[in-house]
C-alpha cells in the first residue's frame, strides 16, 4: 500500500509561491489600455464640448462627461464583481476592454453632445475592470512579502497610461488643423476631428485583448478548474512533507478549485494542506487570511503548536493520505451553497471601504481644484495672502505641473511604495499618509505668500503624489485582509470601487460650489475637513493582526520552509 501511494504522487509543482511576474505583466498590459483611452479623452474634452455645444457652460458640460463615466461605473462595478465571482475574472476583464473600445469609437464619431455623453455612459456601464483586476492581483499573489509591490503594479501602470494617453489626446486631436499637410479638412479626420486619438486607443485595446485571450490565466477559485487537481491538495507520504505536490485523486469532472488552509499533526511531523481559503484555527495562528500570512515565511513549533485541525468531510478515494481524518470533500454543490452564505460585509470590510471613500473624495477634490486654482486670477497682489483667488498661471504652466506630478507618481509607485510599506507595515504606512493629507490642503492657500509659488506647487504635488500612491494600494491590502473569504473578494472589491466611483463623482461639483461661494481657501479647507474626518474613521477601523504586520515588514527576508520534523520552532 505505501508503494502504491508513493506512485500516485506526481513530481512537485514548481513556482506555486513564486512572484507572478508573467501574469502580473499580462494583466498590466490589459490595464494599460484603459488609461490610454480614458486620459486621451480628458485631454481634449473641454475643447470638444466648445466645438459641438458652444462656449456657454462648457466647463460644466465637460465635467458632466467625466462624471457620467464615474456614475455609470459606480452603478455596475459591484455587479461585475459578482459576475466575476461566479463565472471567472478573465472573461469579465476582456469584456470590459471591449466596452472601452466601443465607448472610444462612439466618442470619436460624436458630433452631438448627447452622443458623446452616451459614449461615456456606455464605457462606464461596461467597465468593471478596476475591481476585477485588483481581485485578480489578490488571487495571484501567494506570499505576503510580494503584496506591496504586486498591488503597486496597477496604479503604476495607470500612471504610465495616463502620460501616454494625455500626449495621445493632446497631439492627435484635431489633426487636420495641426497637421494640414498630412490630414485634409475634407477627409474623415477633418469631419471627425477627435476620431484619430480614439482609433489609436482602440488599436491598443485590441492588442491588449489578444494578448489577454492567449496569456491571461483565470484566478477565480470558483471558476471551472483545469484538468488537474488544484494546488490546495497536498498529500504527506510516510511523514514526509510533500506540501508542494499534487495528485489526481478526484476525477476531472468532480475537481474544483478551492482555497483551503488546514493543518494536521501526525506522528511523523507537521503536515499540512495550504491555500487561501479561511478556516477556523487557533487564534495564536490566525491563518484565516492565508494570502496575507503565507506559510512559507512562518516556522511552526511541532510539539506546542495548538493549531485546530479542520473538520473536513470524508471522501472515498481508495488512496491513503497519511493524515488522520483530514480528507477532501467531493460534494461541490454543498461547498458552493456554503460559500454563497458567507457574510461578505463584516465590520472590517465596511470600515476600510469607508476609508477608501474618504480618500477618493479628497484626492479627486484636489485634482479637480488644482487646475482651477492655478489658472484663476489672483485677487490680491504678489506675496499677499489670497484666500479668494488663485495663482494666475497659464495653461502651459498647468500642463507642466501636471506632467511633473505624473512623473513623481511613477517614482513613488516604482521605488518608494514597496520600501516604505515594507519598513512600516501596511497599517502604519496608511496611518502616516492619512495624517499628512489634511495638512497639505490647509497649506495650499498660503502658496500666494511665497516669492515663487511655483516651487510650492511642486512641493504640494510631491506630497499628494506620495500620499495617493501609498494609500490606495495599501487600503486595498487592508480591505482584502478583512474579507472573510476569497470567494467573495470580487463582491467586496466591487462594492469598494462603486463607493469610490461615487465619491469621485460628487467631489468635483461640490468643491466647485465651495470655490464659487467661499473662495479658493474655503474649497481647499473643505477637503481638509474630509481628510481630518478620515483620520478618526481610520482609527476606528479594525487593526490587522500583529503577526501579519510583522510578516509584511519582512519583505526582504527570504522565505523559510516549514520542516516536517519535531525540531521546528515558532519564529
Amino acid at each position: 500500500m505505501p508503494e502504491q501511494h508513493e506512485r500516485s504522487v506526481p513530481p512537485p509543482r514548481e513556482g506555486d509561491d513564486a512572484y507572478p511576474y508573467k501574469q502580473l505583466t499580462v494583466l498590466a498590459l490589459c490595464r494599460l489600455a484603459e488609461p490610454i483611452a480614458f486620459c486621451s479623452i480628458t485631454a481634449y474634452t473641454f475643447v470638444m464640448v466648445e466645438d459641438i455645444k458652444g462656449e456657454e457652460d462648457a466647463s460644466f458640460y465637460a465635467g458632466l462627461l467625466v462624471s457620467a463615466f464615474a456614475m455609470a461605473e459606480a452603478s455596475t462595478a459591484m455587479i461585475w464583481g459578482r459576475i466575476s465571482d461566479r463565472y471567472g475574472r478573465k472573461p469579465i476583464v476582456l469584456f470590459g476592454l471591449v466596452g472601452v473600445a466601443l465607448s472610444s469609437l462612439i466618442f470619436g464619431f460624436a458630433k452631438k453632445y448627447w452622443v458623446a455623453l452616451l459614449a461615456r455612459v456606455v464605457g462606464g456601464l461596461l467597465n468593471g475592470n478596476v475591481a476585477v483586476m485588483q481581485t485578480m492581483v489578490a488571487e495571484m499573489v501567494k506570499r505576503p512579502e510580494h503584496e506591496p509591490s504586486a498591488y503597486a503594479v496597477q496604479p503604476f501602470v495607470w500612471s504610465l497610461g495616463s502620460i501616454a494617453g494625455s500626449a495621445l489626446g493632446g497631439f492627435l486631436a484635431q489633426p487636420a488643423r495641426f497637421y494640414p499637410d498630412v490630414f485634409s479638412q475634407d477627409g474623415i479626420f477633418g469631419q471627425y476631428p477627435y476620431l484619430l486619438p480614439n482609433l489609436v486607443s482602440v488599436v491598443v485595446i485590441v492588442i491588449a485583448i489578444i494578448q489577454g485571450v492567449i496569456f491571461l490565466e483565470e484566478t477565480n477559485p470558483r471558476s471551472p478548474a483545469p484538468s488537474r487537481v488544484p494546488s490546495y491538495l497536498h498529500i504527506p507520504s510516510n511523514g514526509v512533507d510533500v506540501a508542494n505536490e499534487t495528485t489526481s485523486l478526484l476525477p476531472p469532472r468532480r475537481r474544483r478549485a478551492s482555497a483551503v488552509s488546514a493543518f494536521s499533526n501526525t506522528p511523523g511531523g507537521v503536515t499540512y494542506v495550504a491555500e487561501s481559503m479561511p478556516l477556523p484555527v487557533d487564534p495564536a495562528f490566525d491563518l484565516r487570511r492565508g494570502s496575507l500570512a503565507s506559510l512559507g515565511s512562518i516556522r511552526l513549533q511541532h510539539k506546542s503548536s495548538t493549531l485546530a485541525r479542520p473538520a473536513l468531510p470524508r471522501v472515498e478515494t481508495g488512496v491513503e493520505t497519511g493524515f488522520d481524518s483530514a480528507v477532501v470533500e467531493d460534494d461541490v454543490s454543498e461547498h458552493t451553497a456554503k460559500a454563497e452564505k458567507i457574510k461578505a460585509f463584516n465590520k472590517g470590510v465596511i470600515m476600510w471601504t469607508i476609508a477608501l471613500v474618504f480618500q477618493s473624495y479628497h484626492s479627486m477634490g484636489f485634482y479637480s481644484l488644482l487646475p482651477i486654482y492655478l489658472l484663476d486670477d489672483a485677487r490680491r497682489g504678489s506675496r499677499e495672502l489670497d484666500l479668494k483667488g488663485g495663482l494666475g498661471m497659464t495653461l502651459h504652466d498647468v500642463g507642466a505641473y501636471l506632467a511633473t506630478g505624473s512623473v513623481m507618481s511613477l517614482f513613488f509607485q516604482g521605488v518608494v511604495f514597496t520600501i516604505f510599506v515594507a519598513r512600516l507595515g501596511v497599517w502604519k504606512a496608511v496611518l502616516s499618509v492619512t495624517i499628512l493629507s489634511p495638512f497639505i490642503y490647509i497649506v495650499v492657500p498660503f502658496l500666494s505668500l511665497l516669492p515663487n509659488p511655483g516651487a510650492g506647487v511642486y512641493g504640494i504635488l510631491a506630497l499628494t503624489s506620495f500620499t495617493g500612491v501609498v494609500s490606495f494600494p495599501a487600503f486595498l491590502i487592508l480591505l482584502k485582509n478583512a474579507t472573510p473569504s476569497p470567494l467573495v473578494l470580487g463582491e467586496v472589491n466591487g462594492l469598494a470601487m462603486s463607493a469610490c466611483s461615487a465619491a469621485r463623482t460628487v467631489a468635483p461639483p461640490l468643491v466647485g460650489i465651495f470655490y464659487s461661494s467661499l473662495g479658493s481657501a474655503g474649497a481647499w479647507w473643505s477637503c481638509a475637513v474630509v481628510a481630518i474626518a478620515a483620520i478618526f474613521q481610520f482609527l476606528l477601523a479594525p487593526r490587522p493582526k500583529d503577526d501579519e504586520e510583522e510578516i509584511l515588514r519582512k519583505a526582504e527576508t527570504p522565505a523559510v520552509e516549514i520542516p516536517a520534523t519535531a525540531d521546528a520552532h515558532v519564529q
